[in-house]
């Protein structure tokens, strides 16, 4: 197993330099082909973001429309995967120049301040980068936190080792999905710590609460709220979206939100989860195209809209 694991690793390694030393015209095209080829053969993820945007827009958006959105879903995949390969290969200096912070004071404020906060996320266009671009610029700017990212973990070797060296690069630290809040609360303990967590995803009843998201009810984490509400932090919103050739990023950061503490501790965790939330949704209306369709979003509450494929 572990002359496997090796030879991936120098596979890997050797396709990600010849990723960061082609020009990016033809980087691009590979993004299009791959994307290309699995969505002619995965049926699963297609009919998942099928019934999504079914669900959601109904006969409110054309078939050709839902088509043209999951095909730009299976390349925005395609990209994350393949810049993520590339990445350790790339100038530093050059990849941030790529990213453009729109409202940079909403979360560089509270950083040289030397506040708590967390990165609020979603599956949204160029969600790596929320672990990426943003400790770069804080080295630039000789600004010193104690970095971290939440991600779940495979429990195949190979592929955690490459997680975890990707995000050291940039000197954020991968905490695993699974146990990692208990993790969190001792972090935030401390001054100077900021945490990435995407929070668009389905999870249990049981895991968090029911809000609504895009005019549906859905599920959501309340883990950002809680830690809010305990320390006092502030939750800041970043989506991060890309132009069509993938050479071009906007790094929109909203303004810090935190969760009140009342004598309602539900009541303040609910309203400060649907804030977050708030602001995920109304960047997908503004760009459906750049959202990741293919969770399953609504499972717990629509069960019955993932069984079949109609039209």
């Amino acid at each position: 197993m572990k002359i496997v694991n090796k030879f991936l690793e120098i596979l890997v390694a050797g396709f990600g330099i010849y990723l960061a030393l082609i020009p990016h015209w033809l980087f691009y095209w590979h993004i299009v082909g791959l994307a290309s080829l699995i969505y002619c053969f995965d049926r699963r993820r297609y009919a998942d973001a099928y019934c999504n945007l079914k669900f959601i827009y109904g006969d409110n958006m054309t078939e050709e429309a839902k088509r043209n959105i999951i095909k730009r879903c299976y390349q925005n995949f395609v990209f994350v995967i393949l810049e993520s390969v590339r990445l350790p290969y790339l100038n530093k200096k050059h990849y941030l120049s790529r990213f453009e912070f729109k409202n940079k004071e909403n979360l560089f404020s509270l950083l040289h301040e030397g506040r708590n906060v967390v990165l609020v996320s979603a599956h949204y266009g160029y969600w790596e980068a929320l672990g990426t671009a943003i400790p770069l610029q804080m080295q630039k700017e000789n600004i010193v936190y104690e970095m971290s990212s939440l991600g779940r973990l495979t429990e195949i070797d190979f592929v955690d080792k490459m997680l975890r060296r990707r995000r050291e690069i940039f000197n954020v630290r991968l905490i695993n999905k699974k146990g990692a809040f208990r993790e969190l609360l001792k972090m935030y303990a401390h001054a100077k710590v900021g945490t990435g967590i995407l929070i668009d995803q389905n999870i249990d009843k049981n895991e968090g609460i029911e809000i609504e998201f895009l005019g549906k009810r859905a599920t959501q984490t309340t883990i950002t709220s809680i830690i809010s509400r305990r320390f006092g932090c502030a939750l800041v919103p970043i989506l991060i979206d890309f132009n069509k050739d993938y050479s071009k990023f906007v790094l929109d950061i909203s303004k810090p939100i935190y969760c009140e503490k009342t004598s309602d501790m539900q009541k303040d965790i609910y309203e400060c989860t649907q804030k977050q939330i708030h602001v995920i949704e109304q960047k997908i209306k503004e760009n459906p195209s750049s959202w990741l369709w293919f969770h399953k979003r609504w499972k717990t509450f629509y069960k019955e809209i993932y069984n079949s494929l109609s039209s």
